[in-house]
């Protein structure tokens, strides 16, 4: 649930309909930031702020995966105990909140190289 408020924060709404943001919305939002922007320098920088985005997206999914695989593991294992577990869910806790620091960052970097005008026409929820 946290995970899709904050998209719906991050992106302001409608674009990824407030689901959790996957690299294949990072790709749309740069389809949008093409065709809206049509200053050079300003389309550089937002799409070098997406990619960063991306990058961080796909980082912390493969976290995810990564705790998903040891969690298994552990709940099969008969001699392991919960502080193994906790321990396992507190480190993928720890990397989310790592991960929407990081995620809010580069909102306010994209949001910062862009015109409110631009902003609201690639976030539009058309």
């Amino acid at each position: 649930m946290l995970i899709a408020l904050l998209t719906v924060f991050l992106l302001g709404g409608g674009l990824v309909g407030g689901s959790m943001l996957t690299p294949a919305d990072v790709d749309l939002i740069g389809d949008r930031v093409e065709l809206e922007i049509d200053d050079p320098a300003r389309a550089a920088t937002a799409t070098q702020v997406l990619d960063e985005l991306k990058t961080e997206v796909e980082a912390f999914n493969e976290a995810f995966i990564d705790s998903g695989d040891t969690l298994r593991d552990l709940y099969l294992d008969h001699d392991a105990g919960s502080r193994q577990t906790l321990s396992t869910l507190e480190a993928l806790n720890l990397e989310w909140y790592a991960s929407q620091q990081r995620s809010l960052d580069l909102r306010g970097r994209l949001k910062e190289s862009i015109t409110a005008a631009e902003w609201a026409a690639i976030f539009d929820a058309r």
